[in-house]
């Protein structure tokens, strides 16, 4: 009589593949549960499409916290990868160019009211948020998220006048002997140019950020408009020389 040898069962050649793929699955959920970086109390642009890529939102909150050395380090690293990104070549720039050359030396004073920020008044007064930095170097403020309602700063530009009211004027009766003949109302003078360094600078920030990014027709433009806007400013000058340089060089490839 044979013995009867207890039937060994065998296992899928696919059980163990599940029970890694289980695992892998474990470990990606645990890591993408780590808190993002917070960016801060700047506002990320819309404009171009551009959401926000990790290493800039991080520079931006090191900025915003003061500590430039490894915001540096992390824009740095964004080039490396990105040569063309724009938003950390100006982030950049901002570290270390010249703030009263980027802005301007003429300013005048503001009260920051409650829930402003640096980013929302270089959004209104310089036509982008990411000048921040920028604008706290010009008011020597290391922290720019340390700023509080009724902390006075300063504006680059001239603070806009209100208008004049304008009275109508009426023209004097003319004696009763003569028929009576319309007088027509002067004519108004009209304004002299003046230069606006405010604008001069956001126009030389756009021209610079697409001269990094390859579109030299649209710099050139863009600092020839600075340039008009503060014929005075000698680094708009040099920047829009170069920029005719770089145009004369792409086009002379063609």
């Amino acid at each position: 009589m044979t013995s009867m040898k207890p039937k060994t069962r065998l296992r899928p050649p696919w059980s163990g593949i599940l029970g890694i793929v289980a695992a892998s699955a474990v470990l990606t959920a645990c890591s993408s549960a780590a808190p993002a970086p917070r960016p801060g109390a700047v506002a990320q642009p819309e404009e171009g499409g551009w959401r926000g890529r990790e290493g800039v939102q991080e520079a931006i909150a090191l900025l915003n916290r003061g500590d430039v050395t490894v915001a540096r380090e992390r824009l740095m690293s964004v080039l490396r990868r990105d040569a063309g990104d724009g938003i950390a070549r100006q982030l950049l720039s901002q570290i270390d160019g010249d703030p009263r050359q980027m802005l301007g030396a003429q300013s005048y004073s503001y009260t920051l009211r409650d829930g402003e920020t640096l980013s929302t008044i270089a959004q209104r007064v310089l036509g982008n948020p990411m000048m921040f930095y920028i604008l706290a170097r010009y008011n020597d403020i290391a922290v720019p998220e340390s700023v509080r309602p009724g902390q006075v700063i300063r504006i680059p530009g001239r603070r806009s006048a209100p208008a004049p009211e304008r009275r109508r004027q009426r023209p004097a009766a003319p004696p009763r002997s003569e028929p009576e003949r319309s007088v027509p109302p002067p004519a108004a003078a009209s304004p002299r140019p003046s230069a606006n360094p405010a604008l001069a600078a956001r126009l030389r920030a756009q021209g610079l950020a697409a001269l990094n990014g390859g579109a030299v027709d649209r710099a050139v433009a863009l600092l020839r408009r600075a340039a008009a806007a503060d014929p005075g400013n000698a680094a708009i000058r040099g920047d829009l020389e170069r920029a005719l340089r770089v145009q004369r060089t792409v086009r002379s490839r063609r």
